[in-house]
């Protein structure tokens, strides 16, 4: 059976909530494939319920009318694997059989063997408990939350609607609809969860019928986490659009570079905890059937190039099914393959929440053309009432980071941004909280701060793209991979000692000292002739873009300090100390025009290609007193650390001159 099968059946499971509950009274017959086969019928009456506890070193007992012999044998069936039990005790109204000691908890299908007959009942979910729990009126999901020091108190587990926490014994019980599919864990601070390669198993999909109680316990590790760091991974585009030779040197090519920066990163810093979290767009929907690479492709791509750290995911607007009716059906591919659109966890002192603001509640089918239903930025409902429910564990004193695709700001001009149209709600639904957003979706680096023009009392950290402009500068220019700001492709690193945070920006391929570039505009020149054939639109676009940059000699210096927030300090001075004047100005940049634009546009595209420069806000410009004069440029950020370049004036500009090897 196929990966792509197997998670489609999976997926059915979740839609339906299916359940393989109650009786099979008669069964359905069929011969034993082993030497006895053949023979006649006998009648044979069980009461199968979906899923049954069982203590470990116990017989498994299940209540219900049955016909059973201890002469019979249960046949637990698994993967092609068969094991043989036999019946301990059988009455009319209960039976029970012996499990080998090293049995495995699981899904199984359940036969009975009498004589020389076998006959197949449906399938049993067998959990392996410490302890049997009392299952209280109304409860639809439970279970135990422990380590191997022993249960676990007060861990906050939800369905996504409903949300309660265990108890001293470890237990919780859920009233759950389970219209969600899926119940998690906030994994508590101190702990981590297993992993499916680098994926926390914090969640579990639901099998059984809405009204039958089912266990979903969670084993937990206990580790330090006074002190660790944590990746915060943009945009990945990743479509696996090499397929066929079109684009040989596109996204998932180009993306084993940055992975092995990032494991390089992991291996260099052994000595700490590294988590990561995406930040939407790991996908995109459009490929899932035009490349037949989508979430599990993805999964498992992503599992091979990244190691050694637990990676939690944030949902994009393109890791939706653009096929999909509704939103539930938009978002189960998510649910079923990575995690819950949205869900929270701890590390150490700090809580994150992790949300979805795709509304997808319009979605009509239909493929690429269905997108344009969805609300990107609108966070849908029960997301609000289960996020009032989840603060509600968190003191306020408690730092809480959250994380969706769409920003909360846009940005406007140097300094100062604007709230987007649905982010009023998010904001009042935070208040008292000290909260740091962190989000993607733009493929640009921008931060907003309490105080800036146009900001509530709330931290924003929009972090630019794995894919920087979806992998073309890097396609058609190899070594300038950027974003449309000019932002170096990378990834946000985040230290974090009990309450206190201190965040860069880490550009693959270079150390963290790196967090700037500088350009003598006076050897930069590009003009209308660099590309030929445009429209007039598109001509002036081009005009618009290149303005600065047209051969004149200004003797100005440009810097792109593309994590920049106005807590930084940016000086310039001459070799002899002379300060100059450090002017915050919007530009395009030119490194992207030459490794993107000048490449892209060739073509003479009728409208703007996807990835194409923009115009930002994190430059500045000095004028120095000459051409030749050498410059000391200091950057200083929020936290103390300095980055400096002495810079050798002229510079010479070109895309050698600035290339990056990722490896």
């Amino acid at each position: 059976m196929t990966k792509k099968l197997l998670c489609l059946l999976k997926a059915t499971l979740v839609l339906s909530v299916f359940s393989l509950c109650l009786v099979n009274c008669g069964g359905k017959d069929e011969p034993d494939p082993g030497p006895n086969g053949g023979g006649s019928t006998t009648e044979i009456k069980v009461t199968l319920p979906s899923s049954v506890d069982v203590v470990k070193g116990e017989d498994c007992k299940i209540e219900g009318e049955n016909t059973l012999q201890t002469s019979d044998l249960v046949y637990l069936i698994e993967g092609g694997t068969i094991t043989s039990c036999a019946v301990t005790e059988a009455d009319a109204a209960h039976f029970a059989f012996r499990l080998p000691a090293d049995f495995k908890g699981g899904n199984y299908r359940f036969d009975v063997k009498r004589g020389d007959r076998r006959v197949q009942f449906g399938t049993i979910t067998i959990n392996m408990v410490e302890r049997k729990i009392e299952i209280l009126p109304g409860t639809t999901i439970y279970g135990v939350v422990e380590s191997a020091e022993g249960p676990i108190a007060g861990v906050v587990v939800s369905d996504g609607v409903e949300t309660v926490q265990t108890d001293d014994n470890g237990v919780y019980q859920l009233k759950s609809e389970k219209e969600s599919g899926y119940v998690f864990i906030s994994v508590p601070g101190g702990y981590e969860c297993a992993l499916d390669g680098v994926f926390p198993d914090h969640y579990r999909t639901l099998v059984s019928a809405k009204d039958v109680p089912e266990n979903q316990s969670f084993t937990l590790k206990k580790v330090d986490q006074s002190n660790y760091k944590v990746l915060f991974l943009g945009d990945m585009h990743l479509a696996d659009r090499a397929k066929g030779g079109t684009a040989s040197n596109m996204d998932n090519t180009q993306f084993k570079g940055v992975a092995k920066d990032i494991n390089n990163y992991v291996q260099s810093n052994g000595g700490s905890k590294i988590y990561a979290i995406t930040l939407g767009d790991m996908t995109w929907d459009l490929y899932w059937y035009d490349r037949n690479f989508d979430l599990s492709d993805y999964k498992e791509f992503f599992n091979e190039q990244v190691k050694g750290l637990p990676v939690y995911h944030t949902i994009g607007n393109h890791d939706n099914d653009m096929n999909a009716i509704g939103q539930f059906k938009a978002k189960n591919p998510f649910a079923v393959t990575i995690a819950p659109p949205y869900y929270s966890f701890n590390i150490g002192d700090v809580h994150y929440v992790v949300l979805d603001n795709i509304d997808c509640s319009k979605y009509v089918g239909g493929g690429d053309s269905n997108r344009k239903n969805q609300v990107a930025g609108k966070i849908y409902s029960p997301q609000f009432s289960w996020l009032a429910k989840d603060l509600s564990y968190v003191d306020k004193s408690t730092p809480v980071i959250i994380t969706m695709h769409v920003p909360v700001y846009s940005d406007s001009k140097p300094g100062e941004f604007s709230a987007r149209t649905y982010s009023p709600e998010v904001l009042a639904a935070v208040e008292g909280y000290n909260v740091h957003f962190v989000t993607g979706h733009t493929h640009r680096n921008y931060n907003a701060l309490p105080g800036n023009k146009g900001v509530g009392n709330v931290y924003e950290h929009n972090v630019g793209a794995i894919c920087s402009d979806w992998w073309w500068s890097g396609a058609v220019t190899p070594g300038c991979l950027m974003a449309p700001d000019g932002t170096p492709a990378g990834y946000a690193v985040w230290d974090i000692t009990g309450k206190d945070f201190k965040y860069a920006y880490k550009c693959a391929g270079k150390d963290e000292n790196f967090q700037f570039r500088s350009y003598d505009l006076n050897e930069i020149s590009f003009s209308s002739s660099d590309v030929e054939g445009l429209n007039s639109t598109m001509a002036a676009k081009f005009a618009a873009k290149i303005a600065d940059y047209t051969g004149q000699k200004k003797n100005e210096v440009l810097l792109n300090v593309w994590n920049y927030n106005t807590r930084w300090t940016i000086t310039v001075t001459t070799a002899d100390g002379k300060a100059l004047d450090v002017r915050h100005v919007s530009a395009y940049d030119p490194l992207h025009i030459a490794a993107n634009v000048l490449k892209r546009w060739k073509g003479s595209p009728t409208s703007e290609p996807i990835g194409s420069t923009t115009k930002d806000h994190h430059f500045f410009k000095v004028t120095a007193p000459d051409a030749d004069t050498d410059l000391i440029i200091t950057v200083k950020d929020e936290f103390g650390r300095t980055y400096t370049e002495n810079m050798q004036r002229p510079k010479a500009f070109g895309t050698d001159a600035y290339k990056i090897e990722i490896k």
